[in-house]
């Protein structure tokens, strides 16, 4: 799977049960994935997964244009975009009245969304590539790349990792003590960079062999990836999805591929 799409449809699944189903869509700097899971039942209807896109607002304008699947009527729309124009802001520092004082924070001009985590007590604000968002359903509501990871918090317990991989980026949740102590995205081509990236983040966190370390996304047992992580973890697991979901579509699939994905099933 690792810069191939993928299509997996629930063959009892009928276009006109989308109006009962929600549209799930995780966009990041180089993917681009869905899911239709229908609200009442739980079941997931429909999966598809791109990696390695080079020009993922072409993609996304080609997907709207010519998937049937997407063109339907949903009763919610969400999508978590990647951005690098986020910062989070504590509940007892925000001013939902005067957005616009935090632009200088995200270096953008344009539309700045919210979105309050209640459990954590603070707010992400972010803005997101207009040509993007444009290419996305009117009703969509938008969420940042890090809403799915931190919907998962609750499903961790003490000092725990989350890595989140794409074929050619991870995002990064790590939480102690009940709280979210970092966040945040980063590029990798290969094993190399990665392991680059991943000394740093174990040098700022303080993290040693005996932190717990989640693992969800486009990673297998044995790969270089997988094999890096050995390397300073004695402790790894591959996260499959939280919830009530319905997942007999997934069965021949490593689970874990899409976790991150069907996490915005919980997202508020």
């Amino acid at each position: 799977m690792s810069k191939n799409s993928l299509l997996l449809v629930n063959p009892n699944f009928k276009a006109d049960a989308s109006a009962n189903c929600h549209l799930l869509l995780k966009i990041t700097n180089d993917s681009f994935s869905y899911a239709v899971v229908d609200k009442g039942s739980e079941q997931i209807n429909v999966i598809f997964d791109k990696q390695g896109c080079e020009d993922l607002e072409h993609d996304l304008k080609v997907a709207f244009e010519n998937d049937n699947l997407l063109s339907q009527k949903y009763e919610a729309v969400k999508a978590a975009v990647h951005t690098s124009k986020f910062t989070f802001i504590p509940d007892e520092l925000f001013d939902a009245d005067n957005l616009t004082v935090y632009s200088k924070f995200l270096g953008s001009n344009g539309e700045i969304h919210t979105k309050h985590n209640e459990e954590l007590g603070f707010n992400t604000l972010f803005s997101i590539d207009k040509n993007i968002e444009d290419k996305l359903p009117l009703n969509t509501i938008f969420y940042p790349q890090s809403s799915p990871l931190l919907a998962l918090f609750s499903h961790l317990s003490g000092e725990a990792l989350l890595i989140d991989f794409t074929a050619a980026s991870f995002n990064v949740l790590f939480v102690k003590d009940k709280k979210v102590n970092f966040q945040n995205h980063y590029q990798a081509e290969n094993a190399e960079e990665f392991n680059y990236f991943l000394l740093l983040i174990i040098e700022q966190l303080g993290l040693n062999e005996s932190t717990a370390v989640y693992l969800q996304g486009i990673i297998n047992e044995d790969d270089d990836y997988y094999n890096t992580l050995l390397k300073y973890f004695n402790n790894l697991y591959f996260f499959l999805p939280a919830g009530k979901q319905d997942n007999e579509l997934l069965a021949d699939m490593p689970k874990h591929y899409f976790s991150g994905l069907l996490a915005l099933n919980l997202c508020e």
